[in-house]
């Protein structure tokens, strides 16, 4: 019977046409994934875009860089932040196209300061809105810089440039549903980002001081109503309020 010819005649040995069936087999099966494998990386490099047309695309988003230096630039952020006032200040406005920014932006100019503002532009709600501010902003003479309080790079050559003796903080992911939407958004924006604001003025010569805002949704499951500083905050409702928690607990550290 064939089964008996694939029993070795001696124990420890097997014939050897078994090993060359084995062996070929192998390598068969060896190029054939190996085929398959070179053919996804084709179709993923070659056939497929890299980043998806929808100018929604989460992808995208991450993906999203900023152009900025040069001298010009480097003129125009300078002339934004020079003082009109001999007592005034030269502060760094992050998330400057916001509707507290813009506001907080002019009424510093109007008194005098020297103002640059800081925003990424990013989608969370409709950016023309954001661009309008920032042509309202440019007639003030403040000039916004786009870009991402997570650019180390980009904090640290705006501090070269110009010795800023303050930084009010309003730059952060709002919203308390969306943060069930696109979670990572907020930790990258109102922690991450954050940190690094504060690493950056850490090690700025002279160190400004830093103006940050928190919410009112860290009083989160607290029932009484007004709110008050003296109210506890460790029961956040969303991760919007815990990650504006973070913030103050972050803030407190640096600042002790």
């Amino acid at each position: 019977m064939k089964h008996l010819d694939d029993i070795p005649s001696t124990p420890g040995k097997f014939k050897p046409y078994f090993h060359r069936t084995r062996w070929q087999s192998s390598v068969a099966k060896l190029a054939f994934w190996s085929l398959v494998f070179v053919g996804l990386i084709f179709i993923f490099f070659y056939r497929s875009p890299l980043v998806s047309d929808d100018p929604t695309s989460t992808s995208r988003r991450s993906l999203r860089t900023y152009s900025w230096g040069g001298p010009a630039w480097e003129k125009r952020v300078r002339s934004s932040a020079r003082l009109r006032s001999r007592r005034g200040f030269s502060v760094l406005v992050t998330g400057a196209a916001g509707f507290v920014g813009t506001h907080v932006s002019s009424a510093l100019k109007r008194r005098g300061d020297g103002v640059l503002g800081l925003d990424n532009f990013n989608d969370y709600y409709d950016p023309s809105l954001k661009r309008a501010r920032q042509a309202l902003l440019e007639r003030s003479g403040v000039f916004v810089v786009e870009g991402d309080i997570n650019d180390a790079a980009l904090l640290k050559k705006l501090f070269e440039v110009v010795p800023f003796t303050h930084v009010m903080h309003l730059a952060a992911q709002a919203g308390v549903r969306y943060a069930m939407e696109n979670p990572s958004s907020y930790v990258h924006s109102n922690i991450a980002g954050f940190v690094n604001l504060l690493e950056v003025c850490k090690s700025a010569n002279p160190q400004p001081a830093i103006v940050w805002a928190s919410s009112s949704s860290v009083y989160g499951l607290n029932t009484k109503v007004p709110f008050s500083e003296k109210d506890r905050t460790d029961q956040p409702a969303s991760l919007y309020a815990a990650t504006k928690k973070a913030g103050e607990e972050i803030a407190h550290t640096y600042n002790h």
